[in-house]
């Protein structure tokens, strides 16, 4: 089954992906404040079934973890857009763009940084988690098993989480 056909039909999807802790705080911030502020984020991998995720049932759950933390999702999103191999100086890669933290807004797609962004992810409604759970609990919409430990990737497709019978997909 195709990754696409899949996620039609599981419409209670969501991501698991890993950023700065720094960021992550300061977008909990903006989100406190102004929650439907558009953030803007840069990844160097290409999120491909993230933008077939957000294209087929829209705006998603985003669950972070901050990179080196305790593996533990201490911030919730919705991922509002994807934007796979934006290209400088285009409309729409600089709209995203001016989205960016401002600590961040002058890295332009990284070119300075010998690094490729393959992806503009585009996050609102950021808050921090009052009860971070182990991103281990995310089950992956893949394969349906458990979000590993010592899982490599940035980000994954995964079903929503259940605070109430702590698990994914929901077993209630």
């Amino acid at each position: 089954m195709t990754l696409q056909r899949r996620v039609g039909q599981t419409p209670k999807t969501a991501l698991f992906c890993r950023n700065h802790r720094e960021y992550l705080e300061h977008a909990a911030e903006i989100g406190a404040q102004n929650p439907e502020k558009p953030i803007t984020f840069r990844a160097s991998t290409t999120w491909k079934s993230a933008q077939i995720a957000v294209g087929v049932h829209g705006p998603r759950r985003i669950y972070l973890v901050p990179i080196g933390g305790q593996g533990l999702v201490e911030y919730q999103a919705t991922l509002e857009e994807v934007e796979l191999y934006p290209e400088p100086n285009t409309r729409v890669t600089q709209e995203l763009l001016e989205n960016c933290l401002p600590e961040t807004r002058d890295e332009g797609l990284w070119e300075e940084y010998g690094e490729t962004v393959r992806t503009l992810y585009v996050i609102s409604h950021c808050r921090r988690l009052a009860s971070p759970f182990p991103f281990t609990a995310l089950t992956k919409l893949f394969d349906s098993k458990p979000i590993d430990r010592n899982y490599g990737y940035s980000y994954a497709i995964c079903y929503e989480y259940c605070p109430r019978c702590e698990s994914s997909p929901c077993g209630c």
